[in-house]
This record gives structure tokens, sequence and C-alpha cells, in this order.
């Protein structure tokens, strides 16, 4: 194991070199590349309909898609070789609609709509389906937000996770044998038209990770001992930009420990005592969990050691998991590599994947398990996350960063089309091999200005972990 030592950074960032004038944008070609992709994936596997069911916590197929985020409302996207794709919306989403950047078929079903609102002015789902092109021997694939392995149920591809009443009236209407679970196409990690993004989604996340990143390095560098958590979160400043998880900004072990606990009017900053900060927009999170104090003299008594004997081993998985990381890696090697530091999961208090896949939601799937032989590929948007808490008496530490995997010619791209992201990744490229000791592949792109850095002390981010 390599020495881990602590050393002085001074961390600074232009709050106002972003351009957001210059993000991509969207548009028609890219929707319709994508359905496309989507259809002959789901003729290759004998689909003659698609339907694709998203609500406010799950809009990110429809949303990658259409550009549409169902928000107090439900929503259908039917989608066949045959015909245009479907919308199927409710009140408040069928002006809402008006922001796709493409004609397609937008159909009312006021089900859809909130309780109370109106109703009788729709068709029913019977009828809507078979215009949509859906009859006896249609052969659909249901898309929710997941699909399941034998391991969870006797016949994985017949268990559907949207709503039943929209189950039931296609059971009426379709063979059932024909009814399967196709949440793969979207999101399995070897062939999921999700997994492997284009280069305007790949700015995306690198002006997510650069946002997200730069609100807890601000919220860490602003926090006052006496403050209440509601209090500290104001120091995240959120503006407009949509979330993909609730911010949570947590003091003490009993409001850390629960892990996804939003912030409280009564529990104040104490020195010594273990913190939260997590703050997550749509395709980036980054958090922060360690022991607030200033200088090494702080730390508690009963936590004397907590950087030798659990932050190193720690800090080493970390360099680990990202020196394993590259293109046709398996995510057992990563695994692997985290496991070579910290030893037993378990008994390092890791209950979950060392990291996983993100997009406009915190977690698509994950390739990194034991066994696992899924494959790091070009366009992959990954997670750095890695949770441990062993208890007492070190508490807990988190450590998480998004980033990018791009091959050589979609870096190319990036450097050329998109030269402000760019700058940044090579600039956290450098931090990371230069000053925290981190060999990492070319084709890692850091999307985080605090990438991989952990600070001992959480009350100075001067200080971090290398292995220099």
């Amino acid at each position: 194991m390599s020495k881990i030592t602590e050393i002085e950074l001074n961390l600074q960032h232009d709050s106002d070199d972003i351009d957001y004038s210059s993000l991509p944008i969207l548009d028609e070609k890219d929707y319709q590349f994508r359905i496309k992709s989507l259809l002959q994936l789901a003729s290759s596997q004998d689909y003659t309909h698609l339907i694709i069911y998203g609500d406010r916590e799950h809009y990110s197929n429809i949303h990658f898609l259409t550009g549409y985020d169902p928000r107090f409302e439900e929503a259908l996207l039917i989608l066949s070789l045959e015909q245009e794709p479907t919308l199927i919306v409710g009140n408040e989403g069928l002006d809402y609609s008006a922001i796709i950047p493409f004609n397609l078929q937008k159909v009312l079903f006021q089900s859809f709509s909130l309780v109370g609102q109106p109703r009788g002015k729709s068709k029913s789902l019977r009828e809507i389906y078979q215009s949509a092109g859906i009859q006896k021997n249609s052969r659909i694939g249901i898309i929710g937000w997941k699909y399941f392995i034998p391991i969870e149920c006797t016949n994985p591809s017949k268990i559907f996770e949207i709503p039943y009443y929209l189950v039931q009236e296609l059971i009426n209407l379709v063979n059932c044998e024909n009814l399967k679970n196709a949440s793969d196409l979207m999101i399995h990690p070897d062939y999921g038209v999700r997994v492997s993004l284009d280069v305007k989604e790949l700015i995306y996340h690198e002006i997510s990770g650069t946002k997200a990143s730069r609100k807890v390095l601000q919220t860490l560098q602003n926090l006052q001992v006496g403050e209440s958590e509601i209090d500290a979160s104001r120091h995240l400043a959120i503006d407009g930009d949509p979330m993909s998880t609730h911010p949570n900004i947590n003091f003490g072990l009993e409001n850390v420990l629960p892990g996804l606990k939003s912030p409280t009017y009564h529990k104040r900053l104490e020195l010594g005592e273990i913190i939260n900060i997590c703050m997550g927009y749509r395709r980036a999170l980054v958090a922060r969990t360690g022991l607030y104090v200033r200088k090494k003299e702080e730390v508690p008594l009963k936590m004397k050691g907590i950087l030798e004997n659990f932050y190193a081993p720690y800090f080493q998985a970390l360099c680990n998991w990202y020196e394993a990381l590259h293109i046709g890696a398996s995510g057992d090697q990563v695994f692997q590599a985290v496991k070579k530091s910290i030893g037993d999961f378990k008994e390092f208090g890791i209950g979950l994947n060392p990291g996983h896949l993100t997009h406009t939601e915190e977690w698509t799937n994950s390739i990194f398990f034991q066994g696992s032989n899924h494959q790091v590929k070009s366009g992959m948007a990954l997670q750095c996350d890695i949770i441990a808490f062993p208890g007492e008496p070190y508490g807990g530490v988190h450590i998480e960063d998004g980033l990018f995997v791009a091959d050589e010619a979609t870096r190319e791209i990036i450097r050329t089309q998109y030269p402000d992201s760019w700058k940044r990744i090579e600039h956290r490229r450098q931090i990371m091999k230069e000053i925290l000791g981190i060999d990492i592949a070319d084709e890692v792109m850091p999307t985080s200005d605090i990438q991989a850095m952990l600070f001992p002390y959480m009350g100075n981010t001067k200080i971090v972990l290398s292995k220099i």
C-alpha cells in the first residue's frame, strides 16, 4: 500500500467560468436518432411495440427520448416501427409537452391527471392503445425503470414495475405471453441505449458536475459551528436547474446514518462530529462525509487514529478504483481493486456497490460488483461512490464524485468543440495525477472540481490526502 500523507491544496475556482450560451442543444435530430436506435434494438428482440412509462420520479427514459419529463403527472410513450411515436399525457402534461422539439402524436388521457381534476374528455386507455396500432398479436416490451434477474423472481420477463391498471388493459387486449419487461433495452450495461452517451450528453454531465461540486465545496468552506442544518443548506445557493436527489446536509452521526435525510431546523453543528454534505443535479451528484474539525489537534480522543486506521485505507481504495478504471476493464476488476485496500466490505462498513452508472437519475445501473463481467465502455457516465460506515469509533466516510469515460475520438470532439469543458477536465486530471497521486487512464474524464479529494479535517478544505 502506498504511503498516504496530508498535503496542502489551495482550492480556488472561478464561479463564473461556465458559459451557458455554449451549452449544446438537444434537437429533433438527436431525439429521432435515439428513438431509431431503441426501435432497432427492440426489433432485434422481436418486439412490435414499446410502451415506456414515466412519472415525476421515473422520468429519465421518456426524457432521454423526447426531452419531456413528467412532472405532476404520469405519462406513456408508445413506439413502433409502423407509426409515429405516441405520447399519452394528462391535463397539465398536454401543455407542457410543447417543449418536445419534434412532431409526435399527443393524446390526452385525463386519468393521468391529478385527482379531482376534470375528467371525461379523453378516450379510454383501450382505445388509445388500439389507435397506436396495438392488437391481439402485438409483441409488447414494457419499459418502466428497472428489470429483474432470476434470484428475485420466478419469471423476470413477466414482472412489471409500472402501475397495474396500465398492464391490465394491455392484458385485456394482447395475448399475455406477448408482454415482457423490456427495461433492459434502456439501462442494461452491455447494450442499453442510455449507457453509452453521446458527446452532447457528456457535456451536460461536465456542467452538472462542475456546479454540484462547487456547491458542496462552497458549503464546506462556509460552515459555522452553531448553525443549524437548515441554515447551512443556504450555502448551497441552489439555482433553478432540476435536481436528481434531495440535498443532504446533516450534522452528527444520528442524522448522518439514515443517509437520505433532509436538513433539520434544530440540529446545530458541533466541533468533532461526523457531518454529511450532498448535492445532486441531474447528471451529477457530489457528496462528502467525514469528521468536522479544523486541525488534527481537534480530533476527539475516541477517534484518535482515524487517519491511519480508517481514512488511509479508504483513500487507497478510492485511488485503486480510479486507477483500475479504463475502457475494457470489467466491473469485477474495479471491485477487486477496492477490496484489495479495505478487505472485507462488511467489516469496513460498505453495504452497496463501490460505484455505479448515472444519468439524469442519480443511479441508472451498476457494473461494480463481485464477479461482474460487464465492461467499462466509452460514453459511460459513472459515479465513484464508496460509502463506508463501520460505526464506532470512526463513524463513517463517503467521497462521491462523477466522471465519464471517453475514447480518443470522443476526447478530440470535446477538445475542439467544447474547449471550456475540456480545460476544466484537464485541470482536474492534472490535480488528480500530480497532487493526489492517482494515476488515471487517458479516458477518465473527471467532472468534479473536488474529484477524489478526502478532507481529513472537514472544517479545513486546504488539507487533502495524497499518495505523493
